[in-house]
């Protein structure tokens, strides 16, 4: 018996349709892992800034600060290295796997070359051989090393609600690791005995960029986890960190070397409060992956038992072409699916037209909600890129960079990712000056 080509397209559409839904389901496993992964990582960067701030305590103090705690906050970031490296054999490396799988695996390699260092500066805070500044700069490399992979991770979410809740938790996460660097910058400073313009300036600038990330990371996070950011106050700064701050910024002589340790302390109170809030976007973040996994195996099942009822119902009573029109009920020269029966079973026609719409839809409004959600971290890369030229083409270390980038935004009393965007745009300005020689006398 030969099959109607009608009847074969048909049979094709629904085919196809399961296969979508089985893509759905793939894409969804691998950003379960990829959560997983990005747990991992927040919690050896949380490690790595307790070894960080220690790190400099032990340092600016000659050795007689920290001893015994720098040796546990070692322990503590060699236990959550274990559990990163134990996450990252979930991920599946075979090549077409994911989605942007070729960037993400490239930020982990780099990474892991990042961890690789670390045994390194251990050895020379051991013996005193680094001044504070080279400290917190080998560490910070490390953490942004991992950040990138938390970054990658959130850019390739192909599911609007899981992307949302990446891109906060990446925000989060940066905006906490710049408070781990202020801690450790101003640690530095009370153990020295005072700031000088440099590190008074490197600590303002972290001050502001942290709240930026922090803005962020409000706009994006879910319900249940901004009710905590406001009950724990980790946005807020208490009194006696505040005093601390004025100290460090004014320049003021610091005749207390308990001054540090008081900096310290406070500073870690309001990190362990982001921590907390930390743990719960994560928890958020696996439960959703996991329930949207729940639904697209529902609705694979769901579409799976109905297309079999259909094709029971109409067996050997025609065929049925499912095609494209004019929308009359529209106003624009849009399409829609209909379908057309030829002594078939019209449910048969319908339903599966449904199907396809329904899957249209849906994917319509996932591409919307991911281009929101992937905004922010556009504007991340444009800061980032415009920063790179700066650096090269003024001959600018990456701090004084973003200072410029800074000072040009309130100079012209603009947002800083579209002073960046700018810079991408007339990258030709940060060349120096122009060459003023005519055309014809060059040689």
């Amino acid at each position: 018996m030969t099959m109607d080509p009608q009847d074969t397209d048909a049979r094709n559409a629904a085919d196809y349709l399961i296969a979508s839904k089985q893509c759905d389901i793939h894409e969804l496993e691998q950003l379960l892992c990829n959560g997983r992964l990005v747990v991992a990582i927040s919690n050896l960067v949380h490690a790595l800034q307790r070894e960080r701030g220690q790190s400099n305590l032990f340092v600016a103090s000659g050795g007689t600060c920290c001893a015994e705690s720098l040796v546990h906050s070692a322990a503590g970031t060699d236990q959550a290295e274990r559990g990163f490296r134990q996450s990252l054999a979930e991920i599946d490396t075979t090549p077409g796997a994911m989605v942007g799988g070729s960037r993400l695996l490239t930020r982990i390699a780099h990474a892991l070359h990042g961890i690789a260092a670390v045994p390194s500066l251990r050895r020379k805070v051991k013996a005193l051989r680094l001044q504070p500044e080279q400290i917190i700069d080998g560490y910070s490399e490390v953490v942004q090393g991992l950040l990138s992979v938390v970054f990658e991770a959130a850019d390739t979410a192909g599911d609007p609600d899981i992307s949302r809740l990446l891109v906060a938790l990446f925000h989060l996460v940066q905006g906490k690791e710049l408070v781990g660097q202020e801690r450790a910058t101003g640690a530095a400073g009370f153990a020295r005995g005072g700031f000088d313009a440099t590190l008074a300036s490197r600590l303002q600038r972290l001050i502001d960029s942290q709240e930026r990330c922090f803005q962020v990371f409000v706009d994006f996070a879910d319900p249940p986890t901004l009710e905590l950011w406001r009950e724990t106050g980790p946005g807020q700064c208490t009194a006696e960190l505040e005093r601390l701050r004025r100290i460090a910024l004014t320049g003021q002589a610091v005749s207390d070397p308990e001054l540090g340790m008081v900096w310290f302390d406070a500073v870690t109170l309001r990190i362990d409060a982001m921590r907390q809030v930390e743990d719960r976007l994560q928890q958020s973040l696996a439960a959703l992956c996991e329930r949207r996994i729940e639904e697209a195996r529902a609705d694979l099942a769901s579409h799976r038992d109905l297309i079999a009822a259909l094709d029971r119902d109409s067996a050997g009573q025609g065929a049925f072409a499912v095609f494209y029109e004019s929308d009359p009920g529209t106003a624009s020269s849009g399409t829609r699916l209909a379908a057309e029966t030829q002594g078939a079973n019209p449910r048969l026609g319908r339903s599966l037209v449904e199907l396809v719409q329904s899957q249209s839809r849906r994917l319509q409004a996932m591409n919307e909600e991911l281009q929101r959600a992937r905004a922010a971290l556009s504007e991340r890369k444009m800061v980032e890129k415009a920063k790179g030229l700066i650096m090269k083409h003024r001959g600018l270390e990456e701090e004084a960079a973003y200072r410029f980038l800074q000072e040009v935004a309130m100079a012209q009393s603009r947002r800083l990712a579209d002073v960046a965007r700018d810079a991408i745009a007339l990258s030709d300005i940060f060349v120096g000056p122009a060459d003023t020689t005519p055309p014809d006398r060059r040689r």
